[in-house]
């Protein structure tokens, strides 16, 4: 990652490719999703044909950075601040295309913004960056005002797409620049009560998002946890029912993570990074070691220095993405250690 100052490609970066933007088919809604999912799904060398330069991601920065709870591996926070959008915000370096929204190059939205304000915070207890940091206050106030809808807040400022993970995100976020804040409070509880009754969280709101997948339910889960230790009451319920639930369905028989809750397929390298740091939280050590050393066999390509992008049934899915593949399980096999210190002194 070093080696290659932390630029590379994504999974969702398609609509950069500089013969798709020569075709003029990107004026077509249809064309970009359909592009974009050409890119993401087909063979490595369609990316090389495309001409998609590499680019540095904030939330790879931020990974690095200990957002999420993660560990501090090096200090990027005046580089994050740097990346910081004229609206507080932080972005993809990319254009993007999902089925419910378009958003345009370096477009703030809630997940970035989250993370990065998340890292930057993250020097608070070593005393380089307080509350009232001005980058941070910015993002607060882009959260706070751009983003919140009627009780809950949005991807996106010009978008009212509600999804969960990223509504809780920026509750999270806010919350840790503004305790307390009445916002922070309602979105918090709307997830909560989006729970349904076998403890999981669908993904969001409309039609095509009532999927359940391993890796944003570790996502809430983890969030949920750190309210409650930043002193939230009355989430013991929705915590346990949801530990339940992630451990039975989104982990097969060998104790493997699923990318989705309940069915085998495609694992994605995100959910296995995921799955590394929210066994740690939740206190199962010996699975989050079981795992690491499934990754590490299973997905490292040790020629090339890298992680696979995930494995499938057709077998690995050699490609791999710098903050979508790397910066994840960096961030995941970090926590693993770090918990595994005690152990290896004893």
């Amino acid at each position: 990652m070093a080696q290659d100052d932390f630029a590379g490609a994504d999974p969702f970066d398609g609509l950069e490719s500089r013969l798709f933007a020569a075709s003029g088919l990107g004026r077509f809604r249809a064309c970009r999703l359909i592009w974009l999912q050409v890119i993401k799904r087909g063979p490595r060398f369609l990316r090389r044909l495309a001409d998609i330069a590499p680019m540095i991601n904030p939330k790879t920065l931020a990974l690095l950075n200990g957002a999420g709870d993660g560990i501090r591996l090096g200090d990027f926070s005046d580089r994050l601040r740097s990346m910081q959008q004229a609206d507080g915000g932080w972005a993809y370096p990319f254009e993007w295309q999902a089925r419910a929204f378009h958003a345009k190059r370096h477009q703030s939205n809630a997940i970035v913004t989250s993370f990065v304000m998340d890292s930057i915070m993250d020097g608070i207890c070593k005393g380089a960056v307080t509350p009232d940091d001005p980058a941070l206050i910015r993002a607060a106030d882009f959260i706070e005002c751009d983003l919140w809808r009627d009780g809950y807040f949005a991807y996106f400022a010009h978008d009212d797409t509600e999804i969960h993970n990223a509504s809780l995100w920026a509750a999270f976020a806010l919350n840790r620049i503004r305790p307390g804040n009445a916002k922070s409070e309602w979105a918090l509880h709307r997830v909560v009560d989006a729970q349904q009754r076998d403890g999981s969280w669908v993904y969001g709101t409309r039609g095509h998002h009532g999927f359940v997948d391993g890796f944003h339910t570790g996502y809430v889960l983890d969030l949920l946890d750190r309210f409650r230790a930043a002193g939230v009451d009355g989430l013991d319920d929705a915590i346990a029912r949801g530990w339940a639930f992630y451990r039975k369905a989104c982990f097969d028989d060998a104790g493997i993570p699923r990318s989705y809750a309940g069915r085998g397929g495609y694992l994605d390298a995100h959910a296995v990074a995921q799955a590394m740091a929210s066994l740690c939280r939740f206190g199962d050590l010996g699975g989050a070691i079981h795992v690491a050393e499934w990754a590490v066999q299973t997905l490292y390509d040790r020629k090339r220095d890298v992680f696979y992008a995930g494995i499938g049934r057709l077998g690995r899915d050699r490609r791999f993405y710098m903050r979508w593949t790397q910066a994840w399980m960096v961030w995941g096999l970090s926590i693993v250690i770090e918990a595994m210190k005690p152990t290896l002194q004893e």
